[in-house]
């Protein structure tokens, strides 16, 4: 159970402008969305661009929400029997209330953030913690202003070590998820072109991820990726600890000789100290060692020894849509990697496919890859330019700018058959369920919001999975 809070508590944490609560009401939890909140859950009504949470406060109540918080202002009907704490910004008091558990609770905060893999990154840390340590992790990929407070909020008093996501689309975000988690140690897994709608360059995007690590204490650790030239700098002026993590570079965790081992993962020689420690990684593609090693790195900082990371790695699975493999019955397998997209990660999922042997045919259907800025066009033009290149059978783009995508591919003498365009993901399904053959592997890679997993629903509508 979340850390219990009176309403009289909660009401001084926030800043309340005036409340009519009683100190006996203590919420089991806390919900922005009516429609999810369970009874006994503390309501707060938040304030968005396309709508305004204090229109459902009534719902709240007749679900049976114990508290609400509200604006001061609000112009919904509140009746004077309802116990309602009001303020000046909802959002403002959500996050002020999620600062105060994380301070009442006290203990260590794992912050992660980077262009690419910071999800997956935080599952495989916790996963390797747990094995020693009472973790509580963000859900996830709640790691914005509202999804890292609600996040926090459900840590209990048991939990030892928190793991959070922090996200960001705009300089200054970081820093202020940084002031409500308040994390001691934190990684930075990459800097690469994504959210460029937002900054004029990587470099801006650099900067703005560095405020993970500018938020930290002197006595904090920096966990920083030593192959990323722009990373590698966010250690010069940090006055704490910092370890590093890479491949290519020397690193106070350095995984070398790694071995591919196609659809069942690599294995790799971590050196560490003089001393090399053999892992093997259930997980595919080379970002996956660059997902695990900050995970070894801080178990192995907290005091884990690595015969029990080498287990805990062993155990690894991947989670739907970051790398998933679906194996049917008609003899093709599918790579579900529709959870998120961008260049970066799209160049590394076709590096790993081109390698891949013993496959009839390949083929990708890519989705859209959005928030890319002005550059986005020439964005997908490259990444269709990569997939030719990567000598896949079949190239499918799926909504909007891939048309770029298909447009650059057919330039490297693909036709039409080869490479169709569909502007959604059903019709997209309808077509590659017809043309599928047996020994084909399909990779599928998307974004949530072009929901390119409908490509693999309707496989599944048509063709059984292998057992």
């Amino acid at each position: 159970m979340a850390i219990k809070l009176s309403a009289d508590e909660i009401a001084l944490a926030i800043q309340a402008v005036r409340k009519v609560a009683s100190k006996d009401i203590i919420p089991a939890g806390y919900s922005i969305d009516s429609r999810t909140l369970r009874s006994g859950d503390c309501f707060i009504a938040i304030r968005g661009v396309n709508y305004d949470g204090h229109q459902f406060i009534a719902d709240a109540v007749r679900k049976g929400a114990c508290l609400i918080i509200a604006h001061s202002d609000c112009q919904y009907p509140v009746e004077l029997s309802w116990p309602v704490l009001y303020v000046n910004d909802t959002l403002i008091a959500l996050q002020k209330l999620a600062n105060y558990v994380r301070r009442k609770w006290g203990k260590t905060v794992i912050g992660i953030t980077g262009s690419i893999g910071k999800t997956t990154t935080k599952e495989i840390t916790g996963f390797v913690l747990e094995s020693l340590f009472k973790v509580f992790k963000s859900m996830g990929n709640f790691n914005n202003d509202y999804g890292l407070p609600l996040s926090i909020l459900k840590i209990e008093e048991s939990h030892e070590i928190a793991v959070l996501e922090m996200g960001m689309s705009h300089a200054g975000e970081i820093a202020r998820l940084c002031q409500i988690a308040q994390p001691s140690i934190g990684i930075v897994t990459n800097v690469r072109p994504v959210h460029l709608e937002n900054f004029s360059t990587v470099s801006s995007i650099a900067k703005a991820k560095r405020e993970l690590i500018e938020s930290l204490s002197s006595e904090g650790t920096g966990i920083l990726n030593n192959d990323d030239r722009l990373v590698r700098k966010f250690g010069r002026s940090f006055p704490g600890q910092v370890v590093t993590f890479g491949i290519m570079t020397p690193s106070s965790y350095r995984a070398t000789d790694v071995r591919f081992g196609g659809l069942k993962g690599n294995e790799f020689r971590l050196d560490h100290k003089s001393r090399a420690h053999l892992l093997h990684l259930p997980l595919i593609g080379e970002h996956n060692i660059y997902n695990c090693l900050p995970g070894i790195a801080i178990a192995h900082h907290l005091g884990l020894g690595f015969e029990i990371i080498a287990q805990r790695m062993e155990q690894l699975k991947p989670a739907p849509g970051r790398g998933e493999i679906l194996h049917f019955k008609k003899n093709f397998s599918v790579l579900n990697d529709t959870y998120n997209s961008n260049p970066a990660a799209l160049e590394a999922m076709l590096k790993f496919v081109k390698r891949l042997k013993g496959y009839r045919r390949k083929i990708l259907v890519a989705g859209e890859m959005l928030e890319l800025g002005p550059a986005a066009k020439q964005y997908h033009r490259d990444c269709g330019s990569l997939a030719a290149g990567a000598r896949i059978d079949l190239i499918i783009g799926v909504r909007g700018l891939a048309e770029h995508f298909i447009a650059a591919a057919r330039e490297h003498g693909y036709d039409a058959s080869r490479a169709p365009f569909f502007e959604d993901p059903e019709a997209a399904g309808e077509w590659l369920t017809r043309e599928v053959k047996s020994g084909d592997l399909i990779l599928v890679k998307g974004s949530r919001g072009v929901k390119t997993e409908k490509v693999i629903e309707v496989l599944k509508r048509d063709h059984a999975l292998a057992a």
